[in-house]
């Protein structure tokens, strides 16, 4: 089972691309979710396979990632609530990760490159996002990547490479969004994103199969 909805989230990933390719609206707004929903599939069947509290954890944080989802391809711009939304899915994932047994010390090195990706992003947006929505927005961007930036560093401290991965995937799909959106347009953004994106998002879930 796990086989087949991982093919029908290729599946429908690459559907959902083409899609916003040839823009095609109806069949983003059907996809885009759709594809979570699989997704999120993939971890209700592999709910039994780890402890309760990881697994509730990773299944509430895929959850608040749809809604994200929901929230930023609506028609009206609903940037902050999709951030408020992917925040609290990330507050969910930092405390999955935590859960987990046979944790370790995060090395000092990748803290020290976490802060400072973290802070090099924040100088960045940080015109952009004033000429957009002012001081509210950039506490709300700054609160975010504080909270994404934390969540790596969960994923690293869990000791599990599947959740690492995921965790850097994660970060690196805001980042090309945020860069899009308050600093310059790139050429490959929507793949760049949502590629990176739903890999992330299928990493976590199918981690309560392989952990």
């Amino acid at each position: 089972m796990l086989l087949i909805f991982s093919f029908f989230t290729l599946l429908l990933g690459i559907f959902y691309l083409i899609a916003v390719e040839r823009q095609v609206k109806s069949w983003v707004y059907l996809l885009k979710p759709g594809t979570m929903v699989i997704i999120i599939l993939i971890a209700v069947m592999g709910l039994e396979n780890q402890s309760a509290s990881f697994s509730w954890w990773i299944l509430a944080g895929l959850i608040f990632s749809i809604l994200g989802d929901i929230f930023l391809m609506l028609p009206k711009d609903r940037f902050v609530f999709g951030l408020a939304s992917f925040l609290v899915g990330h507050a969910c994932y930092i405390v999955a990760f935590l859960s987990l047994p046979d944790r370790g010390e995060v090395n000092i090195w990748i803290i020290a490159a976490l802060l400072v990706v973290a802070m090099f992003y924040l100088i960045k947006l940080s015109k952009g996002v004033l000429n957009s929505g002012g001081i509210v927005l950039f506490l709300a961007v700054t609160g975010y990547v504080a909270i994404i930036t934390a969540m790596v560093w969960a994923a690293f401290y869990s000791q599990q490479p599947i959740i690492q991965a995921g965790a850097i995937l994660f970060f690196f799909s805001d980042a090309i969004l945020a860069w899009d959106k308050f600093v310059g347009k790139l050429i490959y953004r929507n793949y760049l994103v949502m590629i990176s994106y739903y890999l992330a998002q299928y990493l976590f879930a199918v981690s309560l199969h392989l952990l």
